[in-house]
């Protein structure tokens, strides 16, 4: 049956230990059951920035290995131009168990290694020149794969269900120029306003059938595909205005 059960706090009264695993139990049952049959990613923040030389990986969640990884606190790390692609992760280690406890931690590292799915987590890559502030804030939808000197989120995945999604940063930055560029058809206003209403918190499922209707192929796996497909859409919608407004500039004269 369902049930709740929540401790009654009265003076000179002790807590049962049942009542006491109800307190410590409740917050990770509820997240375990929220959030059952999820893909891997960032559930939450992990925001990255940049000033004077440090990287900071703002508060967050991951989900990894069916469990969750909180960062409390804006953890800094120093980020020196080298002009080479880095990547900025989560290596989880090996869980320590101690009487009382059991304890998982996850380290946030930045190296030129590409990641290792078994036991890493990508946040986000870049290439910072020599000279170059790294941006963490973007002009538009193409500009999160700009190659040099940007924060690029267009790898690191999303935690969603069934499958990884795009970061809903993303995704609600590609509704905004969707309806901005005043799109017509049918599936481009239902995505867009699907997208905006959940605050970029749709699946990959359909994020993949909204591409597969729009270009008539479903991406690859991953959550880079999940991008260019939809840059592409964008791309091709601003191909046909720009033809439309050279024709009507032709008419005109």
């Amino acid at each position: 049956m369902f049930e709740y059960v929540y401790p009654q706090f009265q003076s000179k009264r002790l807590l049962r230990a049942q009542m006491l695993e109800q307190i410590r139990d409740y917050p990770l049952r509820y997240l375990g059951l929220s959030h059952e049959g999820w893909a891997q990613g960032v559930a939450a923040g992990c925001r990255v920035s940049w000033s004077g030389g440090r990287l900071t990986v703002g508060r967050g969640i991951i989900y990894k290995e069916k469990r969750f990884y909180f960062l409390e606190e804006p953890c800094s790390l120093a980020c020196e131009p080298l002009d080479r692609v880095r990547y900025l992760k989560v290596r989880l280690l090996p869980e320590v168990r101690s009487p009382g406890e059991v304890r998982g931690e996850g380290e946030i590292v930045l190296e030129e290694c590409p990641v290792d799915d078994a036991f890493e987590l990508e946040l986000c890559r870049f290439r910072l020149q020599e000279g170059a502030r790294l941006r963490d804030r973007h002009e538009n939808f193409a500009d999160f794969s700009t190659e040099y000197d940007t924060v690029d989120y267009t790898y690191a995945p999303w935690s969603g269900e069934e499958n990884s999604v795009l970061n809903p940063l993303l995704l609600k930055q590609y509704a905004a120029e969707l309806l901005a560029k005043g799109g017509t058809e049918p599936v481009d206003a239902a995505f867009a306003m699907a997208v905006l209403s959940q605050g970029g918190a749709v699946c990959a499922r359909a994020v993949r059938e909204y591409i597969r209707r729009k270009t008539g192929k479903s991406p690859a796996k991953g959550v880079r595909p999940m991008y260019e497909g939809l840059l592409g859409i964008l791309n091709e919608g601003k191909d046909r205005q720009e033809d439309g407004d050279r024709e009507r500039s032709v008419l005109l004269i």
